[in-house]
């Protein structure tokens, strides 16, 4: 289901792009590419004054306190009331989530070291 969606999506976008520009429908992926590039660089020149009104203001003394306030409470929907009164809950909250976050890249690194050996015994060396 997902190949035929994005096959309709890119065809869609295909069409879309030879009614607006008048390249072909048929024509390259790299073509479709830096057309979508010309087209989103004269949107932004357009839009960018329009834009400039929506620019993120900076947080007020109201906004940090209720920032504060869901990070401190955090821990205890996570861990229960229990953990409300235990100290760097938090913390070992947010180690183990990044720690699950790590495994894929410390498993590609447990493979560096025979990766290495094989490339020196392809060189000879």
């Amino acid at each position: 289901m997902l190949v035929g969606d994005s096959y309709i999506a890119a065809r869609v976008l295909k069409d879309v792009l030879h009614r607006t520009t008048g390249i072909s429908r048929d024509a390259s992926f790299l073509t479709t590419l830096f057309t979508i590039g010309v087209l989103a660089n004269a949107l932004r020149r357009v839009a960018a004054p329009a834009l400039r009104v929506l620019k993120p203001r900076r947080p007020s003394g109201a906004d940090t306190m209720i920032a504060a306030a869901v990070l401190r409470e955090i821990p205890g929907s996570v861990a229960g009331a229990q953990a409300r009164g235990e100290s760097f809950v938090g913390t070992i909250i947010a180690l183990s989530i990044v720690a699950s976050g790590l495994r894929p890249f410390a498993a590609s690194l447990r493979r560096v070291p025979a990766a290495l050996v094989a490339f020196r015994r392809s060189l000879g060396v």
